[in-house]
């Protein structure tokens, strides 16, 4: 049972850095499909928060801070790696990190 429980812990991590991965994904194609459609660059990314929020069945508010977090801990590679792999938990991460992870 406990190493039931540490591989779903690992299931756990590769999930949410996998959602990390998505989010940063989705903001990057969103804010081209923007620009391409003439979108002024300082509105670009406009709602993208907000659709995050509804896929995770979040706040619009914590929408905007999963993106936020994504952003960062995608540019820390490895802390992000350490993550991924399962020898950070989310938790940990946001210590390591220094940010504000699915808080």
């Amino acid at each position: 049972m406990i190493d039931q429980l540490r591989q779903l812990e690992d299931v756990k991590s590769l999930a949410a850095a996998r959602q990390a991965e998505i989010t940063v994904a989705f903001d990057g194609f969103q804010r081209r499909v923007q620009a391409a459609a003439g979108v002024p660059a300082e509105e670009q990314g406009a709602g993208v928060a907000a659709q995050i929020a509804l896929a995770r069945r979040e706040s619009p508010a914590k929408g905007g801070r999963l993106l936020g977090t994504a952003k960062a801990l995608t540019g820390m590679p490895r802390t992000f790696a350490a993550f991924r792999s399962g020898q950070l938990n989310e938790w940990r991460t946001t210590l390591v990190g220094g940010v504000r992870l699915f808080v």
